[in-house]
């Protein structure tokens, strides 16, 4: 394959992994994948910054860049830290005599890593992440890898930033759609109670909330038991369009 052919499939390549996705991790994991596929003999990290300066986010293209990214959110330092937080590359010439981050020193060279390269990939006014190289020669990240790398991450930036928007969207919608059900669920217990003692809203929620201070226990527990032992049936769910 030319190089134009690479850079015209990359946008389906990329839209194909998006969709086939579960989770933002999966996504790095398989973008990690494809960059350690296309420099070939080597590990590779792929990370995105989940907030103004940290990157809370990683996947690996094996079992070595998953626990040298691991080690560096441990110890919230490293290269690809740097990298992000910079916007600066960040290369590890020869790990083994590196003091910088003792811990990833120690495991990596363990696991036959020699060198590393932190390459931020860029956004709109900041680094949205970085790609992390693992090798296990030092001479495997000269002036034409590190250009690779550099073009790699700037080609993966754009759908980077899609896939994080689409999974914080995802994830945002999945936090609404649990309390409208729980809302659902207490609110039918509050009917129960007002029913059972006689008694007005603001007076029900009362009890229930002592109950669930007493027991310990998530008011949405206590109301759904309240309605199984009433009704002898779980809470109905939110009626579509609720």
């Amino acid at each position: 394959m030319t190089t134009d052919e690479a850079i015209t499939t990359q946008p389906t390549t990329d839209t194909a992994l998006l969709s086939s996705s579960s989770s933002l991790h999966d996504f790095l994991t398989g973008l990690a994948s494809g960059v350690a596929d296309a420099l070939g003999g080597v590990s590779c990290a792929v990370a995105t910054r989940r907030g103004p300066r940290v990157a809370a986010t990683f996947g690996g293209s094996d079992r070595v860049a998953a626990a040298l990214e691991d080690i560096q959110y441990i110890t919230q330092d490293g290269p690809t830290l740097r990298a992000v937080q910079t916007g600066e590359p960040v290369c590890v010439e020869y790990l083994p005599v590196d003091l910088r981050w003792p811990e990833l020193t120690l495991r990596g060279t363990a696991d036959g890593v020699a060198a590393v390269l932190a390459t931020p990939i860029p956004g709109e006014l900041a680094s949205i992440g970085a790609v992390t190289v693992y090798a296990q020669r030092p001479d495997r990240l000269d002036d034409a890898t590190r250009a690779r790398v550099a073009e790699l991450a700037a080609r993966h930036a754009g759908a980077l930033q899609v896939a994080v928007r689409m999974f914080e969207y995802a994830a945002h919608a999945e936090h609404l759609r649990v309390a409208l059900t729980s809302r659902y669920v207490i609110d039918q217990a509050l009917g129960v109670l007002m029913s059972r003692h006689s008694c007005n809203a603001r007076t029900a929620f009362e009890i229930l909330r002592r109950r669930s201070q007493r027991d310990n226990v998530r008011l949405r527990k206590i109301a759904a038991e309240i309605i199984v032992t009433t009704t002898g049936e779980p809470p109905l769910p939110p009626a579509a369009g609720a």
